[in-house]
């Protein structure tokens, strides 16, 4: 439902011109994802060879779509750019405002069965945010962006951005689905609880792309968790986090502690820290989607 915004371009003239400009340049590097998908698919072996900073062995998709964003944004854009296949070795400093952080090719271990997503968070240097956008690569492109002009969906159609929606609210929930991540046997008794509620009102659907689950949220209602620490705060659940407080929705990322944070109440980005490989890898735990569900863990 359109209520505001007729185009992109008038929801984005609502904000900072520099922002406004690297949010349209992201846009269109991201254009060129499909093609690299395509390319991904062609190949016999889908891995590098390589393992990177977290440990996990690198898809030859995840590396390529890393150095596109490298060698395509300008870097009067951004100060920092940085993401999941981010090493001390190919940090790049531009001479811009923000700090961009992605997992750009978000799913990418199961491309050949589903579409895969990306996510970026847009901070300043003092570590706020000033927009979340995400993308599903599917037979379309479709685009979430929140940034403090609020809300916008849209997709790429016949060379243009087409948009669908620049309000959304997730909360009450209705006819809501579900998703979880993870191994249930190893949930706590809580969070087994708290599943089992879910299950009695919620319908499945879980196909393990974070950006196509929480698709599923922001379009049907519901709630999608993955309790153990998995996720990467910086580049996957702050972007969702952000993008929940624009619809009326809920979320929290448990820390390895079980504390349990959400966007108000955990401490900002630490700037100055996002070039230590272990702060800005951290790994969480995540539920969030409407919140009268959310309420119920």
């Amino acid at each position: 439902m359109k209520e505001k915004y007729s185009t992109l371009d008038e929801y984005l003239a609502k904000l900072d011109v520099s922002l406004s400009k690297l949010i349209k340049d992201i846009l269109e590097v991201t254009l060129e994802i499909p093609k690299q998908i395509l390319s991904f698919m062609k190949e016999e072996k889908d891995y590098a060879g390589t393992i990177n900073v977290s440990g996990d062995m690198q898809l030859s998709l995840d590396v390529a779509s890393h150095e596109l964003f490298l060698q395509k944004l300008p870097k009067e854009d951004y100060y920092l750019l940085l993401g999941e296949e981010t090493t001390p070795e190919n940090i790049v400093k531009g001479t811009g405002e923000f700090i961009i952080l992605g997992d750009f090719i978000d799913g990418s271990s199961i491309v050949r069965s589903r579409g895969p997503g990306g996510i970026i968070l847009i901070i300043d240097k003092q570590g706020n945010i000033k927009a979340a956008i995400t993308v599903s690569y599917t037979l379309f492109l479709r685009f979430d962006l929140a940034t403090e002009a609020g809300y916008l969906q849209f997709i790429r159609a016949e060379g243009e951005f087409i948009v669908l929606k620049d309000t959304l609210s997730i909360s009450p929930s209705s006819k809501p689905v579900y998703g979880f991540g993870g191994k249930e046997e190893e949930f706590s008794e809580k969070e087994k609880n708290f599943v089992n509620k879910i299950k009695k009102v919620g319908k499945l659907r879980y196909g393990g792309c974070l950006v196509q689950d929480m698709n599923n949220i922001l379009d049907k209602t519901g709630v999608f968790a993955y309790f153990s620490p998995k996720l990467r705060l910086c580049y996957e659940i702050l972007p969702y986090l952000y993008i929940l407080s624009k619809v009326n929705g809920k979320g929290y990322y448990i820390t390895k502690d079980k504390e349990i944070l959400s966007l108000e109440t955990a401490p900002p980005l630490e700037p100055d820290r996002l070039t230590e490989m272990d702060y800005l890898h951290q790994k969480i735990g995540f539920i969030g989607g409407s919140s009268d569900l959310v309420d119920l863990l």
